[in-house]
């Protein structure tokens, strides 16, 4: 029993140690990146990134530089891919957010939303006001709110009663709004898939190895990922238009 437990503890020792060196490794090619990118040598820079996130690192810094270093390469696609994967770890990041809306505003294809009611467009903002970080944290508010009103249910009577129940209700309300906004949030983010078109030009066929192009779009163009058959790919454009393209021109987010 004793040497078994000595076993363990010298694999947990040994994982330990090597998790602790890879990230020290990782820091150093980091370190080393970022002086790269600082003497201009960008082509450098860019490779340490690489090397970083082949290592399975998903760090929104790492995403963000070498975001920057493909912008200052003239590749718009791979910045782009970069910068929303930085997006998606930090939605609220200011710096990633600018220089996301900077290099959409560069590329060819600018495919407006399909239109929406007025009902549609409030909606929409009132579901997109707030972070998922921040609607979780408003939904665990709420709730303490709520048990502290009915644990004050016990204690009270008449008027008071009724303004408590009054203000439980709205507070159920709002909580159960917010519950639904934060699980449809959640809910897209894993199961909605998005890519960013890598190549120069890109045509959407009509089917997987279609002979009948329904539409041409550009590099850093967002899509949609629908559904995937062998290496083609049915994407939708934020105008609903979709089509088949093949995998490898894209990247997924």
């Amino acid at each position: 029993m004793k040497s078994l437990t000595a076993m363990i503890g010298l694999i947990v020792a040994a994982a330990l140690s090597s998790a602790c060196r890879a990230q020290a490794l990782e820091q150093q090619w980091f370190e080393k990146a970022n002086a790269f990118y600082q003497q201009q040598n960008v082509d450098s820079a860019a490779c340490y990134y690489e090397k970083i996130l082949d290592g399975a690192v998903q760090d929104k810094d790492v995403y963000y530089n070498l975001g920057n270093a493909y912008f200052r390469l003239k590749n718009m696609g791979k910045a782009i891919l970069m910068y929303e994967k930085a997006h998606a770890l930090s939605p609220d990041d200011p710096d990633i957010n600018a220089n996301l809306r900077f290099v959409n505003a560069s590329i060819v294809d600018k495919i407006p939303p399909a239109p929406q009611s007025f009902f549609e467009v409030v909606l929409g903002r009132l579901h997109n006001l707030l972070g998922l970080a921040a609607q979780l944290w408003l939904l665990l508010g709420l709730l303490l709110a709520l048990s502290v009103l009915f644990a004050g249910l016990l204690y009270s009577s008449g008027n008071i009663r009724l303004w408590i129940i009054y203000g439980g209700a709205c507070l159920s309300v709002l909580a159960a709004l917010t519950g639904v906004s934060a699980g449809i949030k959640i809910y897209r983010s894993e199961k909605t898939n998005y890519a960013i078109v890598l190549v120069p030009a890109l045509d959407a066929k009509n089917q997987p190895d279609g002979n009948k192009s329904l539409f041409t779009v550009h590099e850093g163009t967002k899509f949609r990922i629908r559904n995937q058959i062998d290496q083609w790919v049915l994407v939708s454009l934020p105008n609903g238009v979709s089509g088949w393209v093949e995998l490898s021109a894209l990247g997924k987010i």
